[in-house]
């Protein structure tokens, strides 16, 4: 009977999933739940990931540009079609180590990036529990959870091939890129418009910070790629990838990314010149002294804005201008909502009002004197700062958790970098770094770490440092049988 079965086991998955498709169709039309109709496609997907976990992981990175935003109803949304695979590739990851547990690269589980991640989770799941809002803080942490297995976890276990770091960077490079071209044509249609600046960025970003954040981040994977290659027109091909880039950054008027090109060559002279616990320490210092000096018997009320002359400019120039001025709405906006957060801090100092909690209770914290235009908030955005988000959210354990856990992972970029011996892993470190570098330069004045165009490349470059170090230093200590299971092995998944 089982020989039976075995033989016909082809045609017997034909069938059902014949099937199911008519029937997922028919439901779909009958309760006008068009979705029910994908259903094959997620059966024929969790197949193809059992049977071959690296085919869903290079999908997923290939649709992260393509997705879109999709609500099921108002208080239920996702990123279709990446964070379903997300979750996918979540189940199967766990699902594959409770096996081969081996898989992990050695020290993975050990490294101080991976643990202070593990109390970083941790504490998001201790904070879910005191939250104000149970439901909301623990979808939170599970979105969290999916981000850290696939792309720090299930990443590292990939990053075992030699050459899939090269998969990755063209899995991610060929769609972006594409899509880069069609906005840039669609936004010179309509002359290259500021005040319409999202409309060429429909639907696949939900407006021109998302967009210019996932372009900018990709500019240091694209002059790591260009020194993998001998061959002329590749190298070429790459370097005006890198001028197509920088032009799209430039089209997307978002002073954040032109802040964090401006700091590129700044934090390779810091890596360069082992500077790095100097300019943090400098950077930290800076920080505290002026939240120190507006805090300081309410000082911050003297900046209080214009209400009537605090507005949205057509104008990228006067966008500029304004922004020096304390002028621009969106900069005081920022503000508005930062002082909010100030005074939820006071109600709620050690757990905050939990993951994802700060929208639905900011606007009772709010100063009338900071109020602007675009106040009522429309959008559903939240502090367009990280750490005051966790402020608000986390509570003091929150910010000084991410707060360390930020410090060690840039020591450790630096500590990397100068261990490795050949170029290629210098290069690597250094690409990564950048990453990590542009990133937090946009969590400072933006709350992106669980976008899908941000965070899978903030934890995947997590994972490609751990990697990286756990290869250097068993080179260093000359232990071989350690160097081949973290560079040459590939599993077989």
């Amino acid at each position: 009977m089982n020989t039976l079965i075995a033989q016909r086991w082809p045609q017997i998955s034909f069938v059902a999933i014949a099937i199911i498709s008519v029937l997922s169709v028919l439901m779909a039309f009958a309760t006008e739940r068009y979705y029910l109709s994908l259903l094959p496609v997620a059966i024929l997907l969790v197949a193809a990931t059992l049977y071959n976990i690296r085919f869903t992981y290079f999908l997923l990175l290939f649709t992260i540009p393509l997705s879109v935003e999709y609500s099921f109803s108002a208080s239920l949304g996702t990123d279709l079609p990446d964070e379903p695979l997300m979750i996918c590739l979540m189940f199967a990851t766990l699902f594959y180590l409770l096996h081969k547990p081996h898989e992990l690269p050695k020290g993975f589980v050990l490294h101080p990036i991976f643990l202070l991640l593990v109390i970083y989770l941790f504490w998001i799941l201790v904070t879910a529990f005191t939250s104000v809002s149970h439901i909301v803080s623990f979808k939170y942490f599970l979105a969290k959870l999916w981000y850290v297995v696939t792309f720090t976890v299930l990443s590292a276990i990939i990053l075992k091939e030699p050459k899939a770091i090269r998969y990755i960077f063209w899995s991610v490079f060929i769609p972006l890129t594409l899509l880069i071209i069609q906005v840039i044509i669609r936004h010179a249609m309509i002359g290259f418009s500021f005040d319409e600046i999202n409309k060429p960025m429909a639907p696949f970003f939900r407006n021109h910070v998302a967009y210019a954040a996932i372009v900018t981040i990709m500019i240091p994977f694209i002059w790591l790629a260009r020194n993998w290659y001998s061959a002329r027109w590749v190298r070429i091909l790459l370097m005006l990838s890198v001028l197509l880039y920088v032009v799209a950054v430039y089209f997307s008027y978002t002073r954040t990314c032109y802040l964090a090109l401006f700091f590129i060559p700044v934090f390779v002279w810091i890596m360069k010149k082992k500077l790095m616990k100097q300019a943090l320490l400098a950077a930290t210092l800076l920080i505290i002294a002026v939240l120190a000096y507006l805090m300081y018997d309410s000082r911050y009320m003297q900046y209080a804005p214009e209400y009537e002359q605090t507005v949205i400019h057509d104008d990228f120039g006067e966008h500029i201008t304004s922004t020096f001025e304390g002028k621009d709405v969106s900069s005081m906006e920022r503000v508005y909502r930062w002082i909010a957060i100030l005074h939820m801090w006071k109600d709620r100092p050690f757990f905050g009002f939990g993951p994802g909690n700060f929208y639905p209770h900011y606007k009772g914290y709010t100063v009338l004197s900071f109020e602007t235009y675009v106040s009522e908030n429309e959008e559903r955005s939240t502090a367009h700062n990280y750490f005051l988000l966790l402020l608000a959210e986390q509570g003091v354990p929150g910010v000084i958790i991410f707060t360390v856990f930020t410090l060690v992972i840039f020591v450790w970029c630096e500590r990397i970098y100068h261990r490795a011996r050949l170029a290629e892993d210098k290069n690597l470190v250094m690409a990564v770094s950048l990453v990590l570098m542009i990133s937090y330069v946009n969590l400072m004045l933006s709350d992106m770490l669980e976008s899908d165009k941000v965070g899978p490349f903030y934890f995947l470059s997590l994972a490609v440092l751990i990697v990286t170090d756990l290869r250097t230093r068993a080179t260093t200590n000359g232990s071989s049988t350690d160097v081949t299971r973290v560079s040459t092995v590939a599993p077989s998944i």
